[in-house]
């Protein structure tokens, strides 16, 4: 008699919280309107969001008009939504923009978000 091994069914079980099966970024957003501080050096500050329907490592970043910065890393451990947010300290008067960019699993990015900030004549 040929009999095959196969993968226990309980191990698979055990697994399946730490595995995404297929898992996918479902939505993810960034907030076109910048909070900006008054004075300078201003903070300009973004928000949004990256969501997933299952559980999910998702690789992000942010760019910046003035070049990209670190990538991070957000762990899901079941589908949800999770905020992010950057923070850009301008200490002259500047016109910028930032987009949200997903790296892995899928690329997307956002639509750039447009600021400036006018510290006057020092």
């Amino acid at each position: 008699m040929n009999v095959q091994r196969l993968f226990p069914l309980w191990a698979l079980l055990a697994l399946a919280p730490y595995v995404a099966w297929g898992a996918q970024v479902r939505s993810f957003y960034l907030n076109p309107q910048a909070a900006v501080s008054t004075g300078c050096p201003a903070q300009v500050t973004f928000t949004g969001y990256i969501e997933t329907d299952g559980p999910l490592q998702v690789t992000y970043q942010w760019l910046r008009s003035d070049g990209p910065h670190t990538e991070r890393v957000l762990t899901f451990a079941r589908a949800s939504r999770q905020n992010v947010s950057a923070s850009w300290t301008v200490k002259k008067t500047i016109s910028g923009w930032v987009q949200l960019a997903i790296l892995s699993p899928q690329r997307f990015q956002t639509a750039k978000s447009v600021f400036s900030v006018n510290c006057g004549k020092k």
